[in-house]
């Protein structure tokens, strides 16, 4: 399952992707990312129910031992539970559902800080840095900048540091060196004040202008309060943002990997 907001399946291959639309070659739905298929407060309540009809361990280890303590009884149980929670992303029921005005998943959101500072702005660092695939190979990418482009990116950001005002908080720490001990105050400003000016001219056009709706983006999810005309400007920056990702990047890697098996 892709989360607990929808029901996206995935596809697998030493890591779980979840594409909208999968490489030609391998047989997976197709969503629409402006329509994804909802999981709803009725969907957990009834997804929990089939867990529930499975005998508890302490039933399910009974019933072995009544029939002879035969492993293939033993295994047989646990792998139906195993495969009934892999396919609804669900392990069982939430003590929270004892109060009535709890709703699955929309009491849940998802907050800024792990969503979108300490999540995607890292995971896109690590594309441009070439080292976001374990195999190398994959990582040689248009939009990848060399050693020489980050260090100047970061001697850029140090030089920055006497003339950046209080008022934007923390002086901006050379990305380059310190992004593993970057803290979400200071991806957020990576994000919002330093990235765009940053990688401008250095990152292809086409991959600025796709990240610059992430960008402004973010910077309307900050504002202290978000008109219905905002918040519809955010979904459509993100969807922008999201099918620009999987078309400059993800489908072409994706195709990279299946075309080989």
């Amino acid at each position: 399952m892709a989360c607990r907001y929808c029901d996206l399946r995935g596809i697998y291959n030493n890591h779980v992707y979840y594409p909208t639309t999968p490489p030609s070659n391998v047989i997976n739905e197709t969503y629409n990312p402006s329509n994804l298929p909802k999981r709803t407060h009725r969907d957990y309540k009834t997804r929990i129910e089939q867990i529930e009809k499975i005998p508890p361990l302490r039933t399910r280890n009974a019933l072995a031992s009544d029939l002879g303590n035969n492993l293939i009884n033993i295994v047989f149980f646990a792998a139906k539970l195993t495969i009934i929670i892999l396919k609804i992303g669900i392990t069982g029921r939430s003590v929270l559902l004892d109060i009535k005005t709890t709703q699955f998943p929309a009491c849940f959101p998802i907050d800024i800080m792990h969503l979108f500072y300490e999540n995607i702005a890292l995971y896109m660092l690590k594309h441009w840095m070439g080292s976001f695939f374990k195999d190398s190979t994959l990582n040689d990418q248009p939009y990848v900048l060399n050693n020489r482009q980050w260090n100047e990116i970061g001697a850029e950001m140090e030089a920055a540091k006497k003339s950046i005002p209080t008022d934007l908080g923390r002086p901006p720490r050379n990305i380059f060196l310190h992004y593993n001990g970057y803290k979400a105050e200071e991806w957020s400003s990576w994000i919002t004040l330093y990235s765009l000016p940053l990688l401008k001219d250095r990152l292809p056009a086409k991959y600025i202008k796709g990240w610059s709706y992430f960008v402004k983006a973010v910077q309307l999810c900050q504002k202290r309060t978000l008109s219905l005309h905002n918040q519809c400007e955010i979904r459509n920056l993100l969807l922008r943002f999201y099918k620009h990702y999987e078309w400059y990047v993800i489908t072409f890697i994706l195709f990279e990997i299946f075309s080989v098996f």
